[in-house]
């Protein structure tokens, strides 16, 4: 087998491979041989039909699966031989196979580059002391009594104002004619500075039980509903019934009724402790965030293209489904599309270099992950949501290459905690 390597970057190689006509025709009496053993030919026994019966009739999946077994075969020799570690998915220029003739094809792949991780110790690194503040623990204690408001109807005669809800009946149409869906009968519309239905309260302001209002709303080219996408809707919203939302006091009562607390203080404990953690945790992700950079700036390297190029496509598709989310359709061809696709696409080679940042030091500081790791951070993760060992387990397991991904994120961990504990860390007040 001939062969020729050509970089292409620094983590890019094209492998150019030949096979002599002798050698294919070796492969192909091979497979026929093997092939007549298998399958069953009309007027022949089985494993009894000639090899050029074989041929005859086989004659396009021999092709096919002698040339896939070739190229498959070939690279894996060469990238063991060469001692490569390829990533991603490689390219193929794969000719059909032809008996009688030399088999030329090509493959491209992209190899971990070797990061001779330098300067990883002793990293100056500044970070927000984690303060919670009377204020943020009041702030948590007013979200949670709005989340336990009751609605209580109005029983004077005057319009709705801000801040209250309107119960109504609705109906739609485009340019006068009704579309599928169009009408709704009791939803509750609340009117707020930043509410979802801005044009509906707007018109609601002041509306008494029994009137009926008009109220507009344009929707956006990428709306979800293809029949309402960039149209004008005209509704027509019939208020029923006023209501106010009525905020619990908060006392010891209300303590106790939203959970397992021995009053007011106990709640505001706990409350303290929730934010204390959420701020601890976005000090870490912001300091492991300008930690990898300065590392990728002390190091740096090419990322490999099919790598930054899966991750970009996975992301894109999160995007999707969080727009989606929202009602809306992720419009290509647009100024806004490759925006965010640009955007993404830096996005994904820097969290490509981070991992692989971090997979060059834990290999050279032989940092590891142990089935008693992986068994204890499971057995967390069951006390926390209060589920069985079992169940957490098999939650991951059955994610595509769950067990791996959860035990490469351990390893990710352990190498941040051992990063951050040879950095120079200033806590400076905010």
């Amino acid at each position: 087998m001939r062969t020729e390597q050509e970089s292409l970057s620094g983590t890019r190689k094209k492998i150019s491979f030949g096979m002599p006509s002798e050698e294919v025709d070796e492969e192909i009496a091979k497979y026929c041989k093997k092939l007549s053993k298998e399958v069953e030919i009309k007027g022949f026994r089985k494993g009894k039909a000639p090899s050029s019966v074989v041929r005859r009739y086989f004659r396009e999946q021999i092709r096919r699966e002698v040339g896939a077994q070739i190229v498959s075969t070939s690279l894996e020799s060469f990238v063991k031989e060469q001692s490569l570690t390829p990533v991603g998915e490689p390219e193929l220029d794969v000719p059909p196979l032809e008996e009688g003739k030399e088999f030329s094809f090509s493959v491209t792949i992209d190899v971990k580059p070797e990061i001779d991780i330098r300067d990883y110790e002793g990293v100056e690194l500044q970070q927000e002391e984690a303060v919670v503040t009377e204020e943020e623990i009041a702030e948590s204690l007013r979200q949670l009594q709005k989340a336990h408001a009751e609605l209580e109807g109005i029983s004077e005669e005057r319009g709705a104002q801000a801040g209250e809800v309107v119960l109504v009946d609705y109906e739609g149409s485009v340019e006068g004619v009704a579309f599928s869906g169009n009408q709704k009968k009791d939803v509750y519309i609340e009117i707020g500075p930043e509410g979802a239905r801005k044009e509906m309260e707007e018109a609601l302001l002041g509306v008494r039980p029994g009137e009926t209002r008009e109220s507009e709303v344009e929707y956006p080219e990428n709306f979800m509903n293809r029949e309402l996408a960039g149209k004008k809707v005209l509704y027509r919203l019939t208020a029923k019934k006023l209501l106010r939302k009525v905020l619990p006091e908060l006392d010891d009562e209300f303590a106790k009724d939203v959970g397992p607390y021995q009053g007011l203080e106990d709640l505001k404990g706990r409350l303290q402790e929730e934010v204390l953690r959420e701020k601890r945790s976005r000090i870490r992700r912001r300091l492991e965030e300008d930690l990898l950079q300065e590392l990728i700036q002390r190091n740096p390297f090419e990322a490999p293209r099919s790598l930054v190029t899966a991750r970009h496509a996975r992301m894109m598709d999160d995007a999707r489904g969080h727009f989606l989310s929202k009602g809306l359709f992720l419009e290509e061809k647009t100024e806004g599309y490759q925006r965010l696709e640009s955007d993404l696409e830096g996005l994904s080679e820097k969290e490509i270099k981070k991992e692989l940042i971090l997979d060059a030091v834990a290999r050279k500081e032989s940092i590891e992950v142990s089935d008693a790791d992986v068994e204890q951070r499971l057995q967390e993760i069951a006390r926390k949501h209060d589920q069985s060992l079992e169940k957490v387990r098999a939650e991951i397991q059955k994610q595509e290459d769950g067990l791996a991904l959860f035990r490469r994120s351990l390893l990710n961990e352990k190498t941040l905690d051992f990063l951050l504990g040879k950095s120079k860390i200033k806590t400076v007040a905010k």
